[in-house]
């Protein structure tokens, strides 16, 4: 058997082939331009490739004789049912070792290689096949004298034993999610930076004794996955016939390096199954919103963490459909600043923010930078209702850049990949880029962190996180940590994406089939649980340490209501001191002559009051012992509903009631008050304009 002839006259008849059409002989490929094929994984008929093929089969001759070729041939042909190479046929046909075939075993998978669909031992009719190729082998072989009479004999009669489809051994260890993501991550970075086909690639890794330097932390692993097999981070609901699933990416947000992978609850059983850490696509709720709105608009200037917007009723699909959005809580608190509004999830706000892009590129592109491309042009992106969703290992890697001072790095799990002697064959180089000036960064950490601990205001509330997302380290110390939950409609998907200046994870928790997550105990987030759970953890022996304070970030202490600098009304709101030092980049911030224009103080008369509950404006007629001063809120833009039925904002109790003189002492300026009537053009509706879309 000759494997090698001249290459010059297979490429001469090819170009003849090409250039007449002539039905030459032309088709048959020795070992080495399949082994190449195989390697390469490339098999168009095309006269480039053919060429291609030559010269890479010459070149592989030169560096490995005729046995070595055979070995690789023999180690990557196919063998049908997802099967290549014989010792893989071997344990999945008869579940031997290749070494313990029989002659007629072997002659029998010799014959699979012409057509694996064909002679496929699983099917009755490829097994029948298959056996009648087995006689024609051994006869060829009694005939060129490879084996003897008497052996020809023993190979007809033996009872072929095969193994039942899926029952083969293959004495395979269970492969962590961490090893399955690593794997794929090193074949697809093979098959674009060597060539190779997949298979080459998977063979390269699993035969020929390469080493990947992975960046697995194993301790931190083995932390997430004692909470993954913890039954208690998995509220079972016996309404649901499905097992709560979740998962978990954790980075080094210094590099981008990969620490520890999870995806999904209790012992692994198969390797390469689905992995909820790395291949899920689901939408990402309020968590989103930092990606898509607060940070894009920060980095642009659009806003800063004191501007102050209108929580009240909207309808941004248009006046005739129902208000949209609606928050969380079915409620609307009124005047708030950004801050507040990341602190507490607040949609209205949300979808403000993001009308106020005159490109909707700009947040795409900001997203692209973060690794999450995307090309959805609407206010669901910015409430994290995705057509395509993400995965926790995509939300972690795009809040790197909050940690890490803008900078985002394209996750990675392994550094280099070298050979049994030690040379390098791939090697991992970071990848990163800017997102965001560092300060952007550092106000977005900044307003995050609210969300990860109780109010810094009297009677104000704390953050959506304020208990899950606190940390200690072993001497109570409370870690620096800042986060963002998520949660979709219907409570079909829940999320926590939270960091320390240490490490950046994301968690989520949802069922396989979307369903609504519920009696989770304390009405908890359970992702934010899970998260709590390893970050608590792995912090035990950290020091305490804070993200850095850039150069270009000033303080102003302005008033929560207006955004403007705090005057003494604001410290007398009738919900306490209003007033708070704020973070802006230097440029941004308010003039020291920009004092606020919401906070008004005004005499009322302390023996009326109206359906509200607040004190009436004095009168003429009013006593002068029942004359006091009260501080109210005055909005620049009055609320008014756009529809009947409209709730009013919680903070219009506070509001000034203009034109609403005492009733009670016999004020010749009397007017009681009564809720206005339906308008047909408010001039208030939470917004600038309406979208019809």
């Amino acid at each position: 058997l000759d494997l090698f002839p001249s290459a010059q006259s297979a490429i001469i008849e090819f170009i003849k082939f090409v250039i007449t059409r002539e039905n030459v002989v032309h088709g048959g490929s020795t070992i080495t331009q399949q082994v190449v094929r195989n390697i390469t994984g490339k098999d168009r008929v095309s006269l480039d490739r053919k060429v291609q093929e030559q010269w890479l089969a010459i070149q592989l001759e030169k560096r490995l004789d005729k046995w070595q070729i055979l070995e690789l041939y023999m180690n990557l042909i196919y063998m049908g049912n997802s099967c290549y190479g014989v010792q893989s046929a071997s344990k999945l046909y008869f579940n031997k070792d290749v070494k313990e075939l029989s002659l007629a075993e072997c002659a029998l998978l010799a014959g699979i290689t012409n057509s694996p669909g064909t002679y496929n031992p699983f099917s009755e009719k490829g097994r029948e096949n298959a056996i009648k190729r087995q006689k024609i082998i051994l006869g060829k072989m009694l005939e060129l004298e490879k084996i003897s009479q008497n052996e020809y004999d023993e190979a007809l009669l033996e009872e072929l034993k095969f193994a039942e489809k899926g029952d083969s051994k293959r004495d395979v260890p269970v492969q962590s999610y961490f090893v399955d993501y690593v794997v794929n991550e090193v074949t697809e970075d093979l098959m674009e930076q060597k060539g190779m086909s997949k298979q080459m690639a998977l063979t390269t890794i699993y035969n020929y004794g390469v080493r990947i330097h992975t960046t697995m932390d194993p301790d931190i692993q083995k932390v997430m996955d004692d909470v993954f097999t913890d039954d208690k981070y998995f509220h079972k609901n016996d309404k649901v016939p499905q097992q709560p699933q979740a998962g978990m990416v954790l980075i080094n947000p210094t590099n981008g390096q990969i620490l520890a992978i999870r995806g999904g609850y209790g012992e692994k059983t198969a390797s390469n199954i689905l992995n909820r850490g790395t291949s899920i696509e689901r939408p990402a709720g309020s968590s989103f919103k930092p990606l898509a709105v607060f940070a894009p608009a920060l980095d642009r200037h659009i806003i800063t963490p004191a501007t102050v917007l209108d929580d009240v009723p909207v309808y941004f699909l248009g006046q005739d459909r129902p208000r949209y959005p609606e928050n969380y809580t079915r409620s609307f608190e009124g005047l708030m600043t950004i801050r507040y509004a990341i602190k507490r999830s607040v949609n209205v706000v949300a979808a403000k923010t993001y009308l106020k892009f005159i490109n909707l590129n700009i947040p795409l592109e900001y997203l692209k930078n973060s690794g999450i491309d995307r090309n959805q042009k609407n206010l669901s992106i910015a409430l994290g209702g995705l057509e395509k969703g993400v995965s926790p290992l995509e939300m972690a890697a795009a809040y790197v850049p909050f940690a890490n001072r803008g900078v985002y790095y394209k996750p990675s799990s392994y550094t280099k990949v070298t050979d049994k002697d030690g040379n390098i064959i791939i090697e991992n180089k970071p990848n990163f880029n800017m997102v965001y000036d560092e300060a952007t960064a550092f106000l977005m950490t900044d307003m995050l962190k609210d969300v990860c601990r109780p109010s810094r205001r009297p009677g104000e509330m704390g953050g959506t996180a304020a208990r899950l997302g606190t940390i200690r380290n072993s001497k109570n110390e409370i870690m620096p940590t800042a986060g963002k939950t998520g949660t979709t409609d219907d409570d079909k998907d829940r999320w926590f994406i939270g960091y320390s200046p240490y490490y950046v994870s994301a968690v989520w928790y949802g069922y396989d089939r979307p369903t609504p997550i519920e009696g989770i105990p304390n009405n908890d987030n359970p992702a934010a649980l899970i998260w709590n759970a390893v970050m608590q953890k792995i912090h035990q022996n950290k020091e305490f340490i804070d993200f850095p304070l850039p150069e270009n970030i000033v303080k102003k202490r302005i008033c929560v209501y207006s955004g403007k600098i705090a005057t003494e009304a604001c410290t007398h709101d009738p919900r306490g001191d209003a007033s708070f030092v704020e973070y802006f980049i230097k440029g941004t911030e308010p003039k020291d002559d920009e004092l606020c224009d919401v906070h008004v103080v005004t005499s009322v008369c302390k023996d009326a009051k109206d359906i509200w509950g607040r004190n009436l404006l004095a009168g003429s007629g009013c006593p002068q012992e029942s004359i006091i001063e009260r501080v109210f809120v005055q909005r620049k833009i009055p609320f008014r509903p756009l529809k009947s039925g409209d709730p009013y904002p919680l903070d219009w109790k506070y509001e000034l009631p203009a034109g609403e003189y005492c009733n009670v002492h016999g004020s010749t300026k009397l007017r009681i008050y009564q809720q206005p009537e339906e308008q047909k053009q408010p001039e208030n509706i939470g917004s600038d304009t309406i979208l019809e879309h």
